[in-house]
Parts: C-alpha cells; sequence; structure tokens
C-alpha cells in the first residue's frame, strides 16, 4: 500500500482536521483573514493526497492543484467554472477569485514532504480516510454572500399581514402591512422575524412546500392539496431572473412563509417577492423593487431565462485553451507546449474582466504607467504566443491539416458551450443544471476527440516531396 500510503501521513491527516475544524467552527466564531486563509492552507496540502490515489504520480498530483488553484484564485473565469462545478454537486454555491490567496500556495512544500516520507498504513485506514478527505475538501464552505431585498416572513398583525423583506441573514431592512394584498404601507413597529411554515383562517390552513414555490392547503383536517405553485422548469428560471450586482450575491426563490387571515392569503418567495390571494380566490405575484413590495418588480414568468452575462466570454476562453490542446497533441515538441502555454495565459489575459485587469496591473504587477503596462502585456502576449507557436509548428512540420482541425475544434467548443443555455432560455432544455451539463459533456467529449484525433494521425510531413528513398 506504498502508493496510498501519502493520505496516512500525519501532516495529511493534521491537514484534514484542521480544514473540518476551520470551516465548520473557527469560521463563524472567529471570521476573518487567518480563518480564511487556513482552509486554503490545509486544502492545498490535502488535496494532492486525494489526487494521488487516482493518479498515482506525487508530482503531477501537485502540479493540478497549484495550477487548478491559481486560475480558480486568480481569475474570474476560473472561479466562475468552479463555482458552477460546486453548484451541481452541492447546490447553489460560490467560490470568489481572490489574488491574495494565491500567498498561501508555498504550502504544497507541505504536500510534497509528505509525499517524499510516505507513512505505511493499512487499506482499512485509507478507505476511511479517503471518503473523509472528499467530504472536507468538496463541503467547505463558501463566502457568506450578501443577499439582496427578499421577501423571507410573514406573520399576522393589527387586522393585516406583515411582510418582511431583508438584505442579509442578520439585518430586516423593512417591513410591509397589508389588509387587502393590493396597498402596502411601511410598518415601524416591532417584528417576529421568523417564517411562518403553515398558518390557519378558522378551519382553513395553509403551509409552503420547502424549496418549491408551492403552497398547499387542507380545510377542516382533511388532506392537503395544491393551492397554487409555479413549476419546477420556471422556479428554475425565475431564481436566475433577479440578477445581483455582484456574481456572489446569491438569491433565494422559493417559498418560505405563509399567514392567511379572512379573504387573503400572503405567502412570501424570497427573491420573487410575495405571492398573494385576495377574497375572490385569484392568486397574483407581486415582485420587489427598491426596497418596496411593487407589481413593476415582478417578472412574467414566460420571460426568457437569463445565464450568466459572463458566459459567452468564459465559453471564449474555454473554447481557446481546448483549441490551443488540440493543436498541442498534434504537435508534440516541448517548443509547441511552451507556445500553447503562454497563449492561455495570452488568452486569460484578453479575456478577463477589465475592470480586474487593471486592478492587478494598477496594484503594482505592471510599469509605473498602467495603461502603458495594459496595453504592452496585452500585445506582446499574444504576439509572443503566436510567434512561438509557429516557429515551432514549422520546425515539427505537421500534417497541414491540423490547423483547421484546431481551429474548428474552437469554434464549436465555444457553440457547444453556449447552445444548451441558449436552449434553456428559449424553454428547450427544462433546467440550468441539465444546460449545464450538456454544455460540460459536449465540449470535454469535442475536446477529448479531436485531441485524440490530432495525436494518432499528426504524423508530420516529409522535409521533400518526390525524393527517392535513402537519399
Amino acid at each position: 500500500m506504498r502508493r496510498a500510503s501519502w493520505i496516512g501521513h500525519p501532516l495529511t491527516v493534521l491537514a484534514l482536521v484542521v480544514l473540518v475544524v476551520n470551516d465548520h467552527l473557527l469560521k463563524h466564531t472567529w471570521p476573518g483573514v487567518v480563518t480564511g486563509k487556513l482552509s486554503d492552507v490545509a486544502g492545498l496540502i490535502l488535496l494532492p493526497a486525494v489526487l494521488d490515489l487516482v493518479l498515482r504520480r506525487p508530482w503531477l498530483s501537485i502540479a493540478v492543484t497549484g495550477v487548478g488553484f491559481t486560475l480558480v484564485k486568480a481569475s474570474e473565469t476560473g472561479a466562475w467554472l468552479a463555482s458552477e462545478a460546486w453548484s451541481l454537486a452541492w447546490g447553489p454555491s460560490v467560490i470568489l477569485a481572490d489574488p491574495t490567496d494565491l500567498l498561501t500556495l508555498p504550502a504544497l512544500y507541505v504536500a510534497w514532504l509528505a509525499s517524499r516520507h510516505p507513512v505505511p498504513v493499512g487499506r482499512t485506514v485509507v478507505v476511511l480516510l479517503t471518503p473523509a478527505a472528499v467530504l472536507a475538501i468538496t463541503a467547505t464552505s463558501p463566502e457568506l454572500p450578501y443577499v439582496p431585498p427578499m421577501a423571507f416572513a410573514t406573520e399576522v398583525r393589527d387586522g393585516g399581514i406583515i411582510v418582511q423583506l431583508k438584505s442579509d441573514e442578520r439585518h430586516v431592512s423593512r417591513a410591509y402591512l397589508t389588509r387587502d394584498g393590493v396597498t402596502w404601507e411601511e410598518w415601524t413597529g416591532a417584528v417576529r422575524s421568523t417564517p411562518t411554515a403553515s398558518s390557519c383562517a378558522g378551519d382553513h390552513c395553509l403551509r409552503v412546500v420547502p424549496g418549491r414555490l408551492k403552497v398547499e392547503e387542507s380545510t377542516g383536517g382533511g388532506a392537503w392539496t395544491t393551492a397554487w405553485e409555479v413549476s419546477p422548469e420556471v422556479q428554475d428560471r425565475l431564481v436566475r431572473a433577479y440578477p445581483p450586482d455582484e456574481p456572489e450575491d446569491i438569491q433565494p426563490v422559493e417559498s418560505l412563509s405563509v399567514s392567511a387571515i379572512p379573504g387573503l392569503v400572503v405567502v412570501a418567495n424570497g427573491a420573487d417577492g410575495v405571492a398573494v390571494r385576495d377574497a375572490a380566490g385569484t392568486w397574483r405575484r407581486i415582485g420587489i423593487k427598491d426596497y418596496e413590495i411593487s407589481p413593476a418588480g415582478t417578472v412574467p414568468t414566460d420571460a426568457p431565462g437569463r445565464y450568466d452575462a459572463a458566459l459567452p466570454q468564459n465559453a471564449l476562453f474555454i473554447a481557446v485553451v481546448v483549441g490551443l490542446f488540440v493543436l498541442g497533441t498534434g504537435i508534440r515538441t516541448i517548443g509547441f507546449t511552451v507556445g500553447v502555454a503562454v497563449g492561455w495565459v495570452a488568452a486569460w489575459f484578453w479575456l478577463a474582466p477589465r475592470a480586474q485587469f487593471h486592478d492587478i496591473i494598477s496594484g503594482g504587477y505592471a510599469p509605473l504607467y498602467p495603461d502603458v503596462g495594459v496595453l504592452a502585456t496585452a500585445l506582446a502576449l499574444p504576439l509572443a504566443a503566436f510567434a512561438l507557436m509557429m516557429f515551432f509548428a514549422v520546425m515539427a512540420r505537421p500534417p497541414l491539416w491540423i490547423l483547421p482541425v484546431g481551429l474548428a475544434t474552437a469554434g464549436l467548443t465555444w457553440f457547444v458551450i453556449i447552445a444548451p443555455f441558449e436552449a434553456w432560455s428559449a424553454g428547450w432544455v427544462p433546467t440550468h443544471a441539465q444546460a449545464t451539463v450538456l454544455a460540460v459533456v459536449l465540449s470535454t467529449v469535442l475536446g477529448a476527440s479531436a485531441a485524440w484525433v490530432t495525436g494518432r494521425h499528426s504524423t508530420p510531413r516529409p522535409h521533400s516531396l518526390g525524393r527517392p528513398p535513402g537519399l
């Protein structure tokens, strides 16, 4: 079990303990820079040992960890990709780009030391440690997001129903009272600030369904039936109909609280606002606008789905990376590989958000004149990458068809990433998560297939045509 003994090294086990304790206790007790960076240090020590169970090459496991961590923490694109991956596995999650986290990269040296001095352990220890390490890494607590105004609690008061709005998990921003579901007046008195999952008016009771925009009702203690609901597909689209100011501003869209009085029912639906049933039994949704409950803030249920505005740019970056990788598998020289690596960096410089790029440059990583540094770097990198790749491509003399295959792969990769989200926006794909899975699967299959073709059939062209053998 020597290959698997790295995960049982005392340093690795210590990193596992620190990661669990820090994420689930210390971060909440003493939030700050130290506890924030401590998880990164522990994760950088632990993750290579877990990867090595599959890769079986310590240097490769450490390299993959370092490169992946750098991409996620140094670029919005990498953080976006990691957030999407975590969201598929654990629900809505946010991973933020933070270049200061790169200061924890020396922790990889500790991982290297552990790999160089493995401790023999039994199979049982490995079997027990592996799932614990995987869960500790994947379930690491995300940044606490700021939540824009949403309706989160209701209560019966003063002959009407109060709806409470809040802007984050700790502070109630405003509360409004309604007696007819049409007019709303700001309530300045005390509020209970606790969502009410069920409510009764006489023998007529209602309850919310967790995770859904849905309310059930029961009369006289009878069976529960659906009183009002929005389909899961429409709800999935509404979740993304309320774009926050920042990507990390997650907004829940689900029924959180319900209150009822004779002739009126009000449901708090998170960022979607409220749902109201009047005396005639008619349901309608009312949105939130400028911290007020207002019909002007209501998004129609047939509105197109809104995917991340950064998706086309991120898809272009991925397409460039895949296209260059396909060319690299066909032109297998060290020089061309270096050119591909420089090309990836150049793609990030060109496709990174301009505000972030300018902040990095003006923060001291460029010459005295930031704008000149930005322009020079942005032009020099792609030109250097192009020159390196062309030079070594000419030297390697690959088949002429490899270049169009690489370009076609890049274009198709962008298309197969965007197409599922466009289909979701149009209602052809039921949920955003399914569109994400389709994009990942299609782009992976396309890139892997093209790389296999170029890698298998890229026999270099002869230096001259028609020359007799041996001359």
